[in-house]
């Protein structure tokens, strides 16, 4: 295993840009602990007030089946059990991003090479406007992005989306969630996820990650994985689908409490929270 994250950190090290950051975190809930999550007031009061996403991110609905959880320059996107996706409940998925589309190129490369056969490129764009207004690139391996129980991808915004958002060509994810914290978002940022992952698939996804340019430090129990401001922990365990056991965020309140929502539960201390499952 290390001998292989060495040779993926020579394939990583072969550019010189910075260590690649967090776009989004989602994550398929079952319905006790999404109520909760999208009820429970304690929720927004830490974590700011949840919205139903593009075009004008209005409050969800009485009976939604996704929300969001706007931060600083990350979010969660929180799905129930029901959504118009059809994915299972414990999916987890993983934007990995870049502000810059210079920067976002140099994983597109690397990533070519790490997984030349099942690499996978595309634009989109939003459609319920007319034209349509491109949103981000987006790349994967589809190995590790089309399972059932985790997707890893990584993406940047087009200029365009930032226009329409801020009315500047910004593709930075900061700059774009700015607007929210007028709504009272921007309470939080995610900070680090960890991850329960088959044995037989750490390899791979390591390699991946590694290739993204987050750079492995081996850890007692798993790897970490520090990218710029933020980290994912693998943990490898006798199990045949990948799980996410902790959500971790940098807030902006203090006060120390532990929430129970649903199945999981919200802990929060001197600028730190974690949401555990």
């Amino acid at each position: 295993m290390k001998t292989a994250l060495v040779a993926a950190s020579i394939l990583a090290a072969s550019a010189a840009e910075a260590r690649p950051v967090l776009n989004h975190v989602y994550v398929v809930l079952d319905q006790a602990t999404f109520d909760a999550m999208r009820n429970d007031p304690r929720v927004s009061q830490l974590l700011g007030p949840s919205d139903a996403g593009l075009p004008d991110y209005a409050p969800p609905r009485a009976d939604p089946d996704r929300i969001f959880l706007r931060g600083r320059a990350t979010y969660l996107e929180l799905f129930a059990p029901k959504n118009r996706f059809n994915e299972p409940v414990g999916k987890v998925g993983v934007a990995i991003a870049e502000d810059r589309p210079h920067d976002f190129e140099h994983i597109a490369k690397r990533w070519q090479i790490h997984c030349p056969t099942s690499f996978y490129r595309a634009t989109v764009a939003w459609t319920r406007s007319q034209p349509p207004i491109p949103w981000y690139d987006s790349i994967q391996c589809d190995e590790t992005a089309v399972r059932k129980d985790l997707s890893i991808w990584a993406m940047v915004y087009k200029p365009a989306f930032g226009r329409w958002q801020t009315g500047s060509e910004t593709t930075a994810r900061r700059a774009i969630l700015a607007p929210r914290r007028t709504a009272g978002q921007g309470q939080f940022d995610v900070t680090g996820l960890d991850l329960a992952i088959p044995a037989a698939d750490q390899k791979r996804i390591a390699q991946q990650l590694t290739a993204a340019g987050l750079i492995p430090e081996d850890r007692s129990g798993g790897i970490v994985f520090r990218g710029d401001g933020w980290s994912i922990t693998l943990r490898s365990a006798n199990i045949t689908s990948a799980a996410v056991t902790a959500i971790r965020m940098r807030v902006r309140t203090t006060p120390k409490s532990a929430l129970r929502l649903g199945n999981s539960v919200l802990k929060s201390g001197w600028r730190k929270a974690a949401l555990t499952f």
